[in-house]
């Protein structure tokens, strides 16, 4: 008994601890949103965060199934232990499907519902694209702003559709004060502002 409700605790405290870092990152993610940036660690950040709130959901409600009925099982009076039972039994069912659509939003979210490519050019500068998930018609470019900073630089709606950017052979040419990102016989021209260190 004593064994199930400390596996109870350390999987409920792990869900806190995700669900946490998910507020932290989904908020840098959010507050860089604001400024017309994006931030870039690998995947964009809010893909990270949304990864944590898939796990939160599965550990949490492991945490509780093991801590519950130990918990109720401390209930002497046996009128009071089957309403709390039954209680709860209730409100599991009924927070399952909540759970349930929130776990595949974060899904959605974790891999991805749209589309960002990372090219880099000769001389290091590089630019994220994206794309959206749904049916390819909004497409922006961001340009490198720091460490791991992109700021939106502009549209590229002649690069939306099908094929996908992700699909595509696309590369990205260095010049002075612009850089051009070739996908196959369409190119585009990015105004590029020097990166805040």
């Amino acid at each position: 008994m004593r064994s199930r409700s400390s596996w109870g605790v350390i999987l409920f405290i792990g869900a806190a601890l995700s669900v946490t870092g998910f507020c932290i990152l989904d908020d840098a993610y959010w507050a860089a949103r604001r400024e017309h940036q994006l931030l870039f660690v690998g995947a964009p950040l809010n893909s990270l965060a949304a990864w944590l709130l898939v796990v939160a959901v599965p550990i949490g409600a492991a945490g509780l199934l093991l801590l519950l009925p130990v918990l109720i099982g401390r209930i002497r009076r046996r009128a009071v232990r089957r309403l709390a039972g039954w209680t709860i039994v209730g409100g599991a069912a009924a927070a399952a499907t909540c759970f349930g659509v929130v776990a595949v939003f974060a899904l959605l979210e974790a891999t991805g519902i749209g589309d960002t490519v990372r090219l880099e050019a000769v001389d290091g500068r590089s630019v994220l694209v994206t794309q959206d998930g749904f049916d390819g018609d909004v497409v922006d470019i961001y340009t490198e702003n720091g460490s791991f900073y992109y700021k939106w630089a502009r549209s590229a709606p002649e690069l939306s559709g099908w094929p996908r950017v992700k699909d595509r052979e696309c590369r990205l040419d260095a010049g002075e004060a612009v850089l051009l990102l070739v996908c196959g016989e369409k190119t585009v021209e990015i105004d590029v502002e020097e990166p805040a260190r």
